[in-house]
């Protein structure tokens, strides 16, 4: 449990590192949707390669898979549309900071990180590299906005801050709970954060990354998809 939550602090303190840089250096846009692009390839590639790779194994055929990235999606998409508050699914996305969405993101990555620990492939390299390519970007493009909707920086921090809590604590109660069901229902559960994920990736990040930094966001999802993949590679963890 406390080497789950160990695994999970570290995890979520990249939302605390981006948002420390964010209020350190003025960040070029640029780099920035270059950053964002980088921690989408990443991503991509850890939950093809890595996640749902090793949900279709405990699934054995049995379609919880499929269920598990349609509800992950559908889920996620209700968030980050707005979807709480009558907007539909189809309408364009809300792009302001809104850390109920920022919070969703971080459990889906706990679940990936618990999953990691509890079926027995692992925390990689690549995984934390993935999860670091996305928490920092993401915090550093947040914090601009966050400060400029009233908060102070000690209130974005202590915010940042309660995200790394967040995912340490969600780390360890979902490495507890997925130890105690079926290989089945552990499937389901990686294939919904699969699912969030993946919509995450392509509703916010790869979105945000082009009003950025334009097609060079193409070009920085294939190098963090090729690196997070070459880490899984090199260290022979697949």
């Amino acid at each position: 449990m406390l080497q789950a939550l160990g695994w999970g602090l570290l995890a979520g303190s990249s939302y605390f590192l981006g948002g420390l840089l964010a209020l350190r250096w003025r960040v070029n846009n640029v780099l920035l949707g270059v950053l964002t692009g980088l921690g989408a390839g990443a991503l991509l590639s850890a939950v093809a390669y890595k996640l749902i790779a090793e949900a279709g194994r405990l699934a054995g055929g049995s379609g919880f898979v499929g269920a598990g990235l349609i509800g992950g999606a559908v889920a996620t998409s209700w968030v980050v549309t707005g979807a709480q508050r009558g907007v539909r699914l189809s309408a364009p996305p809300l792009h302001e900071p809104r850390f109920l969405v920022i919070a969703l993101s971080v459990v889906a990555e706990a679940i990936v990180v618990a999953g990691g620990l509890v079926s027995g492939y692992g925390i990689s390299a690549a995984l934390l590299a993935a999860v670091f390519l996305c928490g920092v970007p993401e915090a550093m493009a947040d914090t601009g906005p966050l400060l400029k909707h009233g908060l102070t920086a000690r209130h974005v921090m202590s915010a940042w801050l309660v995200m790394t809590i967040l995912c340490g604590v969600c780390v360890a109660a979902f490495t507890l709970l997925l130890g105690l069901v079926r290989p089945e229902v552990v499937a389901f559960v990686l294939a919904f954060a699969g699912g969030g994920v993946l919509t995450n990736v392509t509703v916010r990040m790869v979105p945000e990354g082009l009003k950025d930094a334009g097609a060079a966001t193409g070009i920085a999802i294939a190098v963090g998809f090729g690196l997070s993949f070459s880490l899984v590679e090199i260290l022979g963890k697949h």
